[in-house]
């Protein structure tokens, strides 16, 4: 929550995962202080979570607030004397969003006592609850099932709110397909309010068995077919969408997820380990806790093959001496211990966990002895280290594991493609090329989908050639290390849909060669990528680009029109301090609907309103360009002063700093 707070307030690094609660909250009160804010917490559940953090909202006697929501009368009345009570959706309301939800339109009335308005009343003007039900029927036509809701919903008592959103939950999932049912299950083991990445839960659901194979689909492509179907259902809701618009993390509403709890619980599936819970074999194990509670006097008796998932969630959770076997977890699937920072490589007995599928993990120190090979179930592997300056040190045949789909490891670990063709090999996170090593050999990973490559040293512009023979590729990242001068390969993959450059230092004019790439819609460039103070593309270039990135870059002049960029759809600029404006003839890119502005200067944010108001006079019918804008700051004059004028400037400075000292 505070690393919430603070991402609202100013840009953070991933340095603040590294500090305490106090010091990430003493970080917050620097950030507000002296400043006049307003801050809105939606859904505090208890007076012990606000007492926890209003010390970190500085009183600066200058008009600020802070808006709190809560369910819980107990909760309004200890924050104020006199809280504000929300009213409940007028049956208007309530119309409107179910017909936006279930039919697409407005909502067209069919007399007092139709099946629709039955449920509609039956909501009780709760917006959850519309939508919930709305996520139910927007799925079936049968008249059966409409009456059977209104039916259902007829014999709630109007004043219990919480019995009908349980109603409504349990009528939501008895008409859940029979393969939707393990996977909202899931859901349960992830801690209340946790952000989920999409990439991480289909792992995870490959992993458990819950996907389906299907013709002409991959399993990744089924899973994510999945989610969006509980996403139609209003069941998950989406909590990051991607620069492309696709979705990139997701969450729980609360009360969806004390279902998703219950049930699992209640059916001997789950079981949530916390400092006052104590361990039971179940299925599945949700680690909550800030020491390790996996031990032979908790589990070491209970059944074989009981315990199929470990996921541990507890923070500076420390693991050393601890042994990982017992008779009842050598039939484990998965094993998330990504978050458990480990010592001195891995107890060699996770090696004897011969049916794992998923294993995540942190430590530091060298991984040489770890014997990988025998794990030749492993679906997906991911080890990074939880220190930033000790790089970890790992056995270069990782890849040579039979079924491994997915590989995610440090940028700084030395990695190798493998001698024998991998045709299940979909995602490398990343490969490590030096200019020591032999030229990287991609026909040996022909299905490859995702790909990053760290470089470091001077490559010769074909020592990554054999790019061009991964047809399948279609995300590739760039991250450069030591190099003096980064080339550009000579050929790419043909099918390349996304393209991410960071710390490559390119000259502008080299822009033209990936402007020419047929297929790319998804354009990053961080940490200056391309340098110089001009760019101005090709006429040729950037035909189906739909989405660009420019974050830290020192460009000032950027001449481009709507013939460079005919399809794009979405632009960020983050920390582009030189640029004064985005190209006005950007208003004729019809498709254009949203600029994201980001610790930039007004006169970028003044530019992109004049495009934004340009289009608006012709868009008939068309989505309005939004412009969004984060942490921008207002020029200073610049004021041209003679080097004798300046002089006596820093002698005047020099002398006050000298009164105050």
């Amino acid at each position: 929550m505070l690393i919430g707070l603070l991402r609202c307030i100013s840009p953070i690094t991933s340095e603040i995962y590294n500090l305490d609660d106090a010091q990430i909250a003493k970080q917050l009160c620097r950030s507000l202080m002296g400043k006049k804010y307003v801050i809105l917490l939606d859904d505090i559940w208890t007076t012990a979570a606000w007492d926890a953090i209003q010390g970190c909202f500085p009183d600066n006697f200058n008009g600020s607030r802070i808006l709190v929501t809560t369910r819980f009368k107990e909760v309004a009345e200890y924050l104020s004397a006199n809280p504000y009570h929300v009213l409940h959706q007028t049956p208007k309301d309530c119309r409107q969003l179910f017909s936006r939800k279930v039919f697409g339109q407005s909502y067209i009335s069919r007399g007092n006592f139709s099946v629709e308005e039955r449920i509609v009343r039956g909501c009780g003007g709760l917006p959850l609850a519309v939508v919930l039900i709305a996520g139910l029927l927007v799925t079936t036509e049968s008249p059966v099932v409409w009456r059977y809701v209104a039916e259902t919903l007829d014999e709630v008592d109007r004043n219990d709110n919480n019995n009908r959103i349980s109603k409504i939950l349990l009528l939501s999932y008895m008409y859940l397909p029979h393969h939707l049912k393990d996977c909202i299950h899931y859901f349960g083991v992830f801690p209340e309010d946790n952000v989920i990445p999409v990439k991480r839960l289909i792992n995870l659901w490959i992993a458990e068995g819950f996907i389906r194979p299907h013709i002409n689909m991959s399993l990744e492509e089924v899973a994510e077919s999945y989610l969006d179907d509980l996403i139609n259902r209003s069941l998950v809701q989406i909590n990051e969408l991607s620069i492309d618009g696709k979705v990139k993390s997701c969450k729980l509403h609360d009360q969806v997820h004390e279902f998703c709890v219950r049930e699992t619980i209640k059916g001997d599936t789950l079981c949530i380990i916390t400092d006052n819970h104590t361990p039971k074999a179940s299925c599945w194990l949700s680690c909550q806790t800030s020491h390790w509670p996996i031990t032979q006097t908790s589990y070491g008796n209970c059944m074989p093959n009981k315990i199929h998932s470990i996921l541990c969630f507890g923070k500076d959770v420390n693991h050393s001496k601890c042994r990982f076997v017992y008779p009842c977890l050598k039939s484990l699937r998965v094993l998330d211990l990504s978050l458990v920072k480990c010592s001195q490589g891995m107890p060699p007995e996770i090696t004897d966990l011969v049916h794992l599928r998923y294993l995540a993990l942190s430590t530091i120190g060298s991984l040489y002895e770890f014997r990988f090979f025998k794990l030749k179930n492993l679906v997906t592997l991911i080890v990074t280290s939880w220190m930033e300056k000790c790089p970890l040190q790992l056995p270069c045949d990782m890849l040579d594991l039979p079924k491994l789909r997915h590989l995610h490891v440090d940028k700084r670990c030395s990695q190798y493609l493998p001698c024998l063709v991998k045709k299940d090999l979909q995602t490398l996170y990343w490969l490590k090329v030096a200019s020591s090593n032999k030229k990287p050999n991609f026909i040996m990973v022909p299905n490859l989908r995702e790909l990053g490559i760290f470089i470091e040293g001077q490559l010769e512009p074909s020592y990554l050639g054999s790019l061009v023979y991964l047809d399948l590729l279609e995300k590739l990242k760039f991250e450069v290390g030591r190099v003096e001068r980064f080339y550009l390969p000579t050929g790419f993959p043909p099918n390349l849909k996304k393209l991410t450059l960071r710390y490559t230092y390119l000259p502008w004019k080299e822009m033209d060669t990936i402007g020419k790439l047929p297929r790319l819609e998804v354009l990053k460039l961080k940490d200056f990528a391309f340098c110089g103070p001009t760019w101005e593309p090709s006429k040729q270039g950037f035909r189906k680009l739909k989405a660009l990135l420019i974050s830290r870059s020192d460009l000032k002049h950027w001449h481009a029109s709507s013939n460079h960029f005919p399809v794009l759809e979405r632009l960020v600029l983050r920390y582009c301090w030189e640029l004064k404006q985005v190209p006005l003839k950007f208003a004729k890119i019809g498709t254009l609907n949203l600029i994201v502005l980001e610790c930039c200067y007004s006169s970028l944010v003044t530019s992109a309103l004049q495009i934004s108001s340009a289009k608006s006079g012709t868009l008939k019918g068309k989505a309005p360009l939004r412009v969004g804008k984060v942490g921008n700051k207002v020029e200073l004059p610049i004021i041209e002063r003679s080097e004798e004028e300046m002089l006596k400037a820093d002698k005047n400075v020099m002398k006050y700093v000298k009164k105050l000292f």
